[in-house]
């Protein structure tokens, strides 16, 4: 499902033997998104949702966020360059990982979805 470009970029930067943090970039493409002009504002609700499964497809965790978006005209136009991009932290163990992204908008309902996987050694 891939309605919103949306770059994923999964990196880990490890404290010790034991100790991970798993870092989730969510770059979003807003030129897609349907803004609903309420006064002088382009309005729009992004959620995503990062999710952590182990090797074997078992659920471990996930954060959830909402941006709410109310830019003025100058503002839209530069995002529509550069994009969004947001960030998830996880603080795991050694060992392999998939990562699920979904990005939704609630003006338009579109939405995307992306996996990644990363092993930390």
């Amino acid at each position: 499902m891939h309605d919103i470009p949306v770059g994923l970029h999964v990196d880990f930067f490890k404290a010790n033997d034991v100790d991970a943090k798993l870092t989730v970039l969510a770059h979003i493409d807003v030129r897609q998104l349907r803004f609903r002009k309420v006064e002088d504002r382009n309005s729009d609700d992004l959620t995503v949702v990062s999710a952590l499964f182990d090797r074997n497809g078992t659920y471990l965790q996930g954060k959830q966020r909402t941006l709410e978006m109310r830019l003025k005209d100058e503002t839209l136009q530069n995002k529509l360059g550069s994009g969004i991009t947001l960030k998830a932290n996880f603080d795991v163990k050694p060992g392999s990982y998939l990562v699920r992204l979904v990005v939704r908008d609630k003006e338009g309902q579109l939405m995307s979805a992306q996996n990644g996987a990363v092993e930390i050694p």
